[in-house]
């Protein structure tokens, strides 16, 4: 949400489209590897198979982060794979999957946004 705010912020700053083929190809190559994870993890639940929820969610985001980094911002392969990282190794060290989410989901972006933007915003 907060980078969508920032996005369009940046885009009428910079009198860009916000809309345009390119923004649709990265959401249909965010979207299908998202939607896929997020099915998988409702099937993991429904088996009550709550261990292996973390590093799917952690895996799928990784796989999504990977396949849009084509139509953006290279670094974002990088986030990737460091996300697929540690979703395998939730997968591995099974109690240590919320923190290794969080580690994923929480401190990877905040690192990852604060180097974004003293790349290319400063």
């Amino acid at each position: 949400m907060v980078a969508t705010y920032f996005t369009v912020h940046n885009a009428r700053i910079k009198q860009l489209p916000i809309w345009d083929s390119q923004s649709k190809r990265w959401l249909v190559n965010l979207a299908i590897p998202l939607t896929t994870g997020g099915i998988f993890c409702a099937i993991l639940l429904y088996h009550k198979l709550l261990f292996l929820v973390a590093p799917a969610m952690l895996i799928f985001y990784g796989l999504s982060l990977l396949n849009v980094s084509k139509y953006s911002v290279s670094d974002l392969r990088t986030l990737g794979i460091f996300e697929i990282i540690l979703g395998l190794s939730a997968a591995v060290f099974v109690g240590y999957g919320l923190i290794l989410w969080t580690v994923g989901f929480g401190i990877l972006h905040i690192v990852y946004g604060v180097l974004l933007y003293i790349k290319y915003e400063r």
